[in-house]
């Protein structure tokens, strides 16, 4: 009969990594101006970019609709022994996928600029609504909840905006294992300079009390933002003129 526990648990990871394949595979299509469908995109995009195990790729779609929709009854042993044969067309996808997107657009790094533009655009923009609370002074932010409330909530976008870039770019800089510290660790690998370490720091300190039961008086909020938030915009300043010269080492 199987492990139940096991079963779902192969069945939600398979979803998931079928619909990831299928999230990449209907953004290319759209680029790339291929008609396609839910049942045939996985084929239709292989073929175009070249890939060799087409067979593969049909038989994991007709597949996957049937377990998925549960038309027939799949059971423990043919997912088994389904898997362990054709597993590998999923890294052999991939591999296809990142190899055409190199040879057509020379973006070797894999770097997403849209994402980068798009976080670099919500710092900005939450570092500027920070920067209008703080203005109004310190009285001012101390008297009124919904200061408090507001430059918290930018706060923790702009953080996160940062992160987000940092998480996508730590691995072309060659930062291979990071969690929490990954903006630390750019200092550690020459991205950002040294001298912005204390801050990054206490931006990351700063981050974990606000999401936590950790109460932050409003004095110190105020003063804390008052020094941190300008170094925002000089870090994504740091890492974009670090990813420019690591661009032109990799194009020469």
């Amino acid at each position: 009969a199987g492990n139940r526990l096991v079963l779902d648990r192969v069945r939600i990871d398979f979803n998931l990594a079928f619909e990831s394949c299928m999230r990449v595979c209907r953004h290319m299509s759209t680029v790339l101006g291929l008609r396609t469908s839910s049942k045939n995109c996985l084929v239709k995009l292989g073929e175009h970019i070249g890939m060799e195990n087409l067979e593969a790729l049909e038989r994991f779609t007709q597949f996957y609709f049937r377990y998925r929709d549960l038309k027939e009854s799949v059971s423990p042993e043919e997912l088994y022994r389904f898997l362990r044969e054709n597993l590998t067309i999923f890294k052999e996808f991939a591999r296809r996928v990142v190899e055409f997107v190199k040879e057509t657009t020379g973006n070797y790094l894999l770097i997403d600029f849209d994402l980068l533009n798009e976080k670099s655009r919500h710092i900005k923009e939450s570092v500027k609504r920070i920067d209008f609370v703080l203005s109004q002074g310190r009285e001012e932010f101390r008297k009124k909840p919904m200061y408090y409330e507001r430059v918290k909530y930018f706060y923790q976008v702009a953080y996160d905006s940062l992160f987000d870039i940092c998480k996508h770019l730590a691995p072309k800089f060659g930062v291979k294992k990071f969690g929490d510290d990954c903006l630390v660790r750019m200092v550690a690998v020459g991205v950002v300079p040294d001298e912005y370490y204390p801050y990054l720091f206490r931006m990351m300190t700063l981050k974990n009390k606000l999401i936590s039961t950790w109460d932050v008086p409003p004095e110190e909020l105020f003063d804390t933002l008052r020094e941190l938030n300008p170094k925002f915009m000089e870090v994504v300043r740091e890492i974009s003129r670090s990813l420019e010269r690591l661009l032109k080492e990799r194009s020469s």
